[in-house]
């Protein structure tokens, strides 16, 4: 092996990182202390602080197990709320569309004009039958497979055989029945409730901070769906915090500094929103004193298909970082025709993910550009379905690339199982590891104690997501 190519299997070995028994930090600051620390500019994004501080107890086990709490759920929550249905280039072309489900519903999205979609509950006006099926679908107009049934993009009922034996089905009476559908970042989403606020109000600071990171800007490269026996909150509750990598993502602890996460919340009762950054070519705390910055750069460059470093260089962390950040930019350029030149650090290599109420997780910069969401399977509380989604940069003016398939991960399969998910099923598998263990541990749990127990700062998200769950449940404990 080449002196300068580094044995990634090593530090991807858990007995290795293991932290040592009782081992405690007196100085582990936040990300952005910790960045000005290094001498480093700060995007005014990651200096500009949430000051929210949720005061709620944490949500019992029951909330998550007992079937009794899914209508709710349905009722209050997903019925109620902005949520993403799918991205815009999903559908591509007018008359496109896809079905959107969560849960029990299932909603129709179409694109009705060049720049303008819309969106109705998935049922034919006539018997019920699914408008739009599992895959997606596309036409001039919206017919029902069972009996044809019509209606134009817009949702108006245009034709129905033998139409003189249905006297009340005029158009005013029996089009499709729509939902509130708006768009941001080039992410179509939707809101049943006809009566609710616009999008922008349950987005709060977000589209503030994306400005510079216009999420419209990008394709999707790689498109997953897993199926996960686990509630869709205990779920997406593992990625609201970087506390667990400690023993589930080992290999990544020479490279991302999970100890120093800054993690910041905002609400307003309208917008429930959070984000954690997290450093890259900063080695975790558990590890910093057996990772040099060179190592940790020589993993960074391995894991993003970054050229090595010359030797000599890289030696200090400020160095590896740079040397990082300039690769970032030199390939971008090379393979997209985006360039970043110009952009900080921090938004080349370091992972600023953010959390929108129910269930989304976009991501900024270039760092870890995904994009995750989580939704109810069916009526049953032990499943959900986790999707993810690599978004890449597209240079202004280049053409889209064609539109991916959708890969679908069964209940027993892993990610790694597939090799189109490429890095992102490695890391994928490593959290189900836990996921569903979780799921299993909180029905083993003691009846008496049946409630997590939650950090002040590396899990605040999680208090602030259980404070938006209660609001929108209205419970109080």
């Amino acid at each position: 092996m080449n002196e300068l190519t580094p044995d990634i299997t090593r530090y991807g070995n858990k007995s290795y990182v293991r932290a040592v028994h009782g081992t405690q930090f007196a100085d582990m600051p936040q990300y952005v202390e910790y960045i000005k620390r290094a001498g480093e500019d700060v995007p005014w994004t990651a200096a500009e602080r949430g000051t929210h501080r949720p005061t709620n107890k944490p949500l019992p086990y029951e909330y998550y197990l007992d079937p009794k709490y899914v209508p709710d759920e349905i009722e209050k929550i997903w019925k109620k709320v902005w949520q993403v249905a799918c991205r815009e280039e999903d559908i591509p072309n007018v008359g496109d569309r896809v079905s959107y489900e969560v849960g029990p519903l299932s909603f129709l999205i179409v694109r009705s004009g060049e720049n303008e979609f819309k969106a109705f509950w998935n049922s034919c006006r006539h018997r019920g039958r699914r408008l739009c099926g599992d895959k997606p679908e596309s036409g001039d107009m919206i017919q029902c497979p069972f009996h044809a049934w019509s209606y134009d993009l817009n949702g108006k009922l245009t034709w129905v055989p033998r139409w003189e034996e249905f006297e009340q089905a005029t158009p005013k009476n029996y089009s499709l029945r729509p939902v509130q559908c708006d768009t941001w970042g080039g992410n179509v989403f939707i809101n049943p409730d006809l009566e609710a606020g616009p999008l922008s109000d349950a987005m709060g600071v977000m589209p503030q901070h994306f400005a510079d990171c216009p999420q419209e800007d990008r394709y999707t490269a790689a498109h997953i769906k897993k199926k996960v026996k686990i509630n869709w909150k205990s779920g997406l509750e593992a990625f609201l915090e970087g506390y667990h990598v400690l023993t589930t993502h080992p290999s990544g602890m020479p490279i991302f500094g999970s100890t120093y996460t800054q993690t910041d919340c905002w609400d307003d009762g309208k917008a429930s929103v959070s984000r954690l950054i997290t450093p890259a070519l900063i080695p975790d705390g558990w590890v910093q004193n057996d990772i040099s910055a060179r190592v940790s750069l020589d993993l960074f460059c391995n894991t993003y298909g970054l050229p090595l470093a010359p030797e000599g260089v890289g030696e200090t962390l400020a160095e590896a970082r740079a040397y990082a950040a300039e690769k970032t930019v030199e390939v971008h350029k090379a393979n997209t025709g985006v360039d970043f030149t110009g952009r900080p650090i921090s938004y080349l290599v370091d992972m600023h993910q953010w959390f929108m109420f129910p269930a989304f997780f976009p991501w900024w910069g270039e760092g870890l550009s995904w994009w995750y969401n989580f939704t109810p399977l069916g009526d049953s509380p032990d499943e959900c379905i986790m999707e993810i989604r690599w978004l890449r940069p597209l240079a202004k003016g280049a053409p889209r690339p064609p539109k991916v398939e959708t890969v679908w991960v069964d209940f027993h399969e892993q990610g790694r199982d597939y090799p189109e998910t490429g890095q992102v099923g490695y890391i994928m598998d490593e959290d189900m590891e836990n996921m569903e263990e979780v799921h299993r541990g909180m029905k083993a749990a003691d009846p008496g104690a049946a409630r997590p127990i939650l950090a002040t700062e590396q899990e605040i998200r999680i208090r602030h997501f259980h404070e938006a769950y209660m609001r929108a449940m209205g419970i109080e404990l």
